[in-house]
This record gives structure tokens, sequence and C-alpha cells, in this order.
């Protein structure tokens, strides 16, 4: 099928987050595409982002966000080249989210095609989402202002559910500065920044218990230079989860308390970092939204379910724009960011007339009122 070439295409591009030149080659690809259909197109950043704009004849305002970034490096999709067996479809990026991408290309097309009376929708497509969104947080923003409702594409669960919650994400630095000191000869001149780093790592880990739907992981660890020198200098890299908004002034200052006090007061702390991503909560609007994609998966004849999940993505930003956010609406998948990582084939006619129908609920909606 069509669709499955435009995937093969788009998994054909090498497109690590940390190199928005790459990512630019592959919304070259996706603009060509969307052009095709009729949008009005326009790139931002070093050409990494893609805007398109499709204009119908009826209400309602819909944008559908993807990301085209992966988080496999150069020479990954010609080591493991898209391929199909049976009825999964393998390839480096191809669940999350280059399916999706492709998807919503179709499914703007398949729209255009049928005459259904959609207001504004707009596609956009971002190539930094494994990163933390940091060169496209300002554009998901900007680009959702005045929207109805948003859809993300990232890969369908195993089940087929949808999410309609994600937990928000914090990334921290802990510094430990002490004194060098021989380990043999003199080591009570020393005072170890590794000791102190492990004593902060088990207090850290425990503070989950005090903040209900809360994880603070310590994931990376690093410190020392011989082990016959009392170690100067230790670090660690700390994620913390919340599952709602309220509660991140709580968690920064449990962290805050358990990173920086010392059990060695000759050890400095310095903790720094932030919640690169706020919690995507599920309130009235996202009731809203996923009534209308049930209504479709009824027609289709299926039951739609939302489940809520800890793991972040552009969702969250697009929650703090202050819009009705469905996401996890791509190609069921599963086995993201390993060798591993796949589509189910037959789910693509599917989750494309899902999105559809929810683009056309909320058009006729709005036509009503």
């Amino acid at each position: 099928m069509d669709i499955l070439r435009d995937i093969e295409v788009l998994v054909s591009f090498d497109t690590p987050s940390d190199d928005p030149q790459a990512v630019s080659h592959a919304m070259g690809f996706l603009e060509d595409r969307c052009r095709g259909l009729g949008a009005v197109t326009a790139r931002r950043g070093a050409g990494d982002i893609l805007q398109a704009d499709l204009a119908g004849s009826g209400e309602g305002s819909v944008l559908v966000l993807c990301h085209v970034d992966t988080v496999f490096g150069h020479g990954e999709a010609a080591r493991r080249p898209f391929r199909v067996e049976g009825e999964r479809a393998y390839g480096p990026g191809v669940a999350d989210m280059k399916g999706g991408a492709v998807l919503a290309l179709h499914v703007a097309g398949a729209l255009r095609r049928s005459g259904v009376p959609f207001g504004r929708l707009r596609l956009l497509y971002t190539g930094d989402e494994e990163m933390g969104a940091w060169r496209s947080r300002d554009a998901i923003h900007s680009a959702a202002e005045g929207f109805d409702a948003a859809l993300v594409l990232e890969p369908g669960r195993p089940g087929g559910e949808v999410v309609s919650a994600r937990k928000g994400v914090g990334v921290f630095h802990l510094e430990a500065l002490g004194r060098a000191a021989h380990a043999g000869v003199d080591p009570q001149a020393g005072r170890s920044a590794v000791a102190e780093i492990a004593r902060r790592i088990v207090e850290i880990s425990n503070l989950g218990a005090h903040l209900e739907g809360s994880s603070f992981n310590v994931g990376v660890v690093a410190g020392g230079s011989r082990a016959n020198v009392v170690a100067e200098q230790a670090s660690c890299e700390i994620d913390v989860r919340i599952a709602r908004a309220e509660h991140a002034d709580v968690a920064l200052g449990l962290l805050g308390e358990a990173a920086t006090q010392p059990t060695d007061p000759d050890v400095r702390l310095t903790l720094t970092g932030e919640f690169a991503s706020p919690p995507m909560e599920k309130g009235p609007g996202t009731e809203w939204l996923l009534r209308h994609a049930r209504d479709a998966a009824t027609a289709l004849g299926f039951t739609l379910r939302d489940i809520a999940t800890g793991g972040g993505s552009d969702g969250n930003r697009l929650a703090a724009a202050g819009i009705p956010v469905l996401d996890a609406l791509g190609p069921v998948g599963g086995r993201v960011h390993s060798a591993e990582e796949y589509i189910e084939v037959p789910s693509l006619p599917l989750r494309g007339a899902l999105i559809a129908g929810t683009i056309e609920r909320i058009a006729r909606e709005r036509a009503a009122r």
C-alpha cells in the first residue's frame, strides 16, 4: 500500500535528535508530500520544524503533532533497513514515530478527498522530541494557539489504547565537590565526593514514598579518578516524574532537601535542573475529546480504551498550552527504542479512520453551535 512506501522512505532517513540538519533532510520529504496535498508549509529553526496548514470548508480546528527524530544514530537505517514480515513492519523509528508522521499525511489526504467539511487542520512535525524538545517547544506552543484540540501520533499501545494522561518529567544534575587525598598515605585529609553522592542517592531514591504518583530515579553516576585517590568530584543524573502540575513545588522541595544537605559538611553539593515537561493531566477537555474519539471508534466497530502513562511526550507541552490533547493515536506498535521496534500493519487503516473520524466529529460539533 502507498502508506507503507512512504513509511519506508521516511525510515530510510537517519534522524538523530542531536543533528537538526539530518532531521531537516527528512522534513524535505514530508514538506513535498504536504504541498502535494495543497497545504501551505513553513519551516523553522534549522529546517527541522515543519508546519503544514490545510483549510477545509467546515468548522473546528485540530492540530496533529508528530516528531521525526529518533534515538538512533547515523548509519542505523542502512544497518536495519525497513522491512515487512507478516503483519509487522520493522525499522529504526518506525513506531516512534515515523509511522505516525506518515499516517498524518494520509489522514489529511483522505479528508481532502472525501469532502468531509473539516475546518483548520495543521500538521506540525518536530525534530527534537527525544531530547526534550528544547529547540521546538516554543514552536509547539505557538502552533497550538487558538486550536480546539490536538492529536499526538505517538504509537498506539499494543492493546490499541490511547493515552489520556502523562506524568511531568524533570531532569536534574547533582554535583559533589570534596577534597582529594592519597587513599593509603593520608585518607583522613580527603573528603570523598563519591561517598557523599552515594549517601545522597539512597536518600533521593526513597523520595517517591512521600509524594503520591511520583518517582525519583538516579540513572547515571560518575566520579573519582583512581582507586588510590579519595574522590574529589562526583555527580549523578536524576529523573523525577510527577502526576500533577501542583506537585512540582513539593517535588522540588523534597529533592532539594535530600540532595543538598551533605552528611560530610566539607563536601559541597550543587543541584541544577528543571521540569522540562509539565504533566498532561486528564481534565474536562480531555473527556470531551475522548468522547469524540470513542464515538468514532464505535462507528468503526470497536471500543476505544484510554490509559495513563509515566512516559512524557510532546503531548505534555501541548497540554501546557491549554488545549485538549489525546496522545498515542499513531499505528499500534511496540519495542520502541530497540532493534525490534515494530508497527502492526493492519492497524494503519484503522488508526487512520479513527483520527479522521475524530476530526470530523469535532467539525460537526463546532458547525452545530
